[in-house]
């Protein structure tokens, strides 16, 4: 549809509608092929922010600090369905070359290796308490309407790396396929409470309804149901490409800052049964809301991650505090 401006106000307030989508357009949400809303990270370079002035990485400090969101409108907001009380982590690889790829850092030799550090560093085990390891923790001020907070674990179920062949593409609908086929070989146990990674290979793109990967976005998070489960996974293509490349940053450690916002995105607005949890009034959920900027590396095993949103409140059973309203960075 073509619309004429007539006057040029009106432009600039289009304008301004347009560079920083927080007034109709979500640019985190896309849709899958079959018509399902996918939380997505865009690309750095699809996005525009009012605090773009912000750097990519958070500059040297002690101790928490805290920084403006980057997108969205005030602090997240609760909607009535159900976090994910007791989240695990599993790595599926689409096939060895992206398990065994070496474009890796911190002395770690495959990205399958690197990976599954991250996941089993990325929650301390522990409660939130304002010290420099609390990288996953600041999620557990998201309770729901049970009554039921985050824990602060987050295990390590496991790594399964496929055969399969590498595609040109692959569309969302073809990968919840092919979750489901690996739960009914038994080759990955289907369970409700796991998120499941999926990383594909270099050149092989992954497609939704709006834009593909590398040009549009750079992971996302869904649910689907199977045999009664609601499954939880994020989707991973290989960040070699230009648009999900950052300077300074290998595969590996985009790998995991993107690993770190599907991840506790996840955690805080899962989704399923048509029920959603926490974002903001623009509809920017927690990560979002602080994507591409100031990130850091975690005290706990040196990974790339991106800082988390708080909404600065005090919630039993943590007894503290958080830091906030804002992007913290431990």
């Amino acid at each position: 549809m073509k619309i004429r401006l007539v006057a040029s106000c009106a432009g600039l307030f289009l304008a301004s509608w347009l560079v920083f989508g927080q007034a109709r357009h979500n640019p985190f949400e896309d849709r899958s092929d079959t018509g399902e809303t996918v939380k997505v990270l865009p690309t750095p370079a699809s996005i525009r922010s009012p605090h773009d002035t912000q750097p990519s990485d958070a500059p040297v400090h002690r101790g928490t600090s805290v920084y403006p969101a980057s997108y969205g409108s005030g602090n997240l907001l609760y909607h009535n369905g159900r976090i994910m009380a007791n989240p695990r982590y599993y790595a599926i690889y689409w096939n060895g070359a992206v398990a065994n790829s070496t474009s890796t850092s911190l002395g770690y030799a495959t990205i399958s290796a690197q990976v599954a550090s991250f996941a089993a560093s990325f929650a301390k085990g522990t409660n939130w308490s304002n010290d420099p390891a609390d990288d996953y923790e600041i999620v557990q001020q998201y309770n729901d309407s049970t009554g039921a907070s985050p824990a602060a674990t987050l295990p390590y179920d496991g790594t399964f790396v496929d055969g399969q062949s590498t595609k040109s593409s692959i569309k969302d609908s073809a990968i919840r396929t092919y979750l489901a086929g690996l739960f009914n070989g038994g080759k990955v146990p289907a369970d409700a409470n796991t998120i499941y990674g999926v990383y594909f290979p270099s050149g092989m793109r992954v497609s939704l309804t709006g834009g593909a990967s590398c040009s549009s976005f750079c992971g996302y998070h869904s649910h689907f149901s199977y045999n009664g489960l609601q499954i939880k996974y994020a989707v991973f293509p290989y960040p070699d490409c230009s648009g999900c490349r950052l300077t300074g940053k290998t595969v590996a450690d985009m790998l995991t800052i993107v690993g770190s916002h599907e991840i506790r995105e996840a955690v805080t607005d899962p989704g399923d049964n048509n029920a959603n949890a926490w974002y903001d009034s623009a509809g920017y959920e927690a990560d979002d809301k602080c994507a591409w900027h100031n990130l850091y590396q975690m005290a706990n095993g040196g990974f790339w991650v991106q800082p988390e949103y708080s909404n600065g409140i005090k919630i039993a059973p943590i007894g503290l505090p958080y830091p906030g309203p804002g992007c913290i960075v431990p």
